[in-house]
């Protein structure tokens, strides 16, 4: 049996390799092959360093000839990019007040920064700090919220300072084209097993469709439809958090079983 250390360095490596999109049958291979080299050495009463030179960034830079890229990483970027610019457009378009502004733009791309990349980054970090620990999930799920609360509070900002719009339709033109998009969507990631993912654009979806119903149609500007919607939106909001910090509870007790 490895010591912690040898143990937490494969863990660090294993995290490091996968951030940097390395093939997972090669990050598997490699693992296994330095997991005997370490055994062998413990054997022998030889110090993890002696090993791998003590530095897992170091250790990387030795093998990464060795390893190549994991196959679709693009493709599955790519995808992540899509989904997120349907997560927040397909509610604005149910409410029929969709525009493409200067804004929106801004807003979407600070999405992809911070809710793709940097949850990436701060689970990697979690990671390499506390390990696979329950402070690991309860952080990044902390972050989690965080970035979401933010993208709600944008929303908001973005109808308040649209910016110069680029793009404007009809109400009626909007809803058809949101509804599609949202039923595309939820198909798309209901077929991938992807059920948090298909929840997700319901939620956020499910403030305005609600508004649009119990108000009969009135306009989003109108203040009952506001009223209703902010207040969906809330609930909704509340269902989503419950639901990650649930599951950053039940992938803590898993880690420590």
């Amino acid at each position: 049996m490895l010591s912690r250390k040898s143990e937490k360095f494969l863990l660090d490596l294993r995290v490091e390799l996968m951030a940097r999109g390395k093939s997972s049958d090669d990050i598997e291979e490699m693992e296994e092959e330095l997991r005997d080299h370490l055994t062998e050495a413990e054997a022998h009463g030889k110090s993890v360093d002696s090993v791998t030179g003590g530095s897992v960034k170091s250790y990387i830079r030795s093998i990464s000839e060795e390893l190549s890229l994991e196959p679709g990483l693009k493709q599955k970027g790519t995808q992540l990019i899509i989904y997120l610019f349907g997560l927040f457009t397909i509610p604005r378009l149910i409410s029929g007040q969709f525009e493409l502004s200067t804004s929106m733009i801004i807003y979407y791309l600070l999405v992809i920064l911070f809710l793709g990349y940097g949850s990436l980054y701060v689970m990697k970090e979690m990671i390499l700090k506390f390990g696979d620990s329950k402070k690991t999930y309860i952080y990044s799920i902390l972050y989690g919220i965080i970035i979401f609360a933010g993208m709600v509070g944008g929303q908001f900002l973005i109808r308040a300072h649209p910016g110069f719009v680029i793009y404007e339709g009809s109400p009626n033109l909007n809803f058809i084209i949101g509804l599609s998009l949202l039923i595309i969507v939820v198909a798309v990631t209901l077929i991938m097993r992807r059920w948090f993912f298909a929840l997700l654009p319901i939620l956020l979806s499910a403030p305005e469709l609600i508004a649009r119903f119990v108000t009969d149609g009135a306009s989003p500007t109108s203040e009952n439809y506001l009223i209703i919607s902010s207040i969906s939106l809330f609930v909704c909001s509340i269902v989503i958090m419950s639901i990650l910090l649930y599951t950053g509870k039940k992938e803590g007790k898993k880690s420590e079983s």
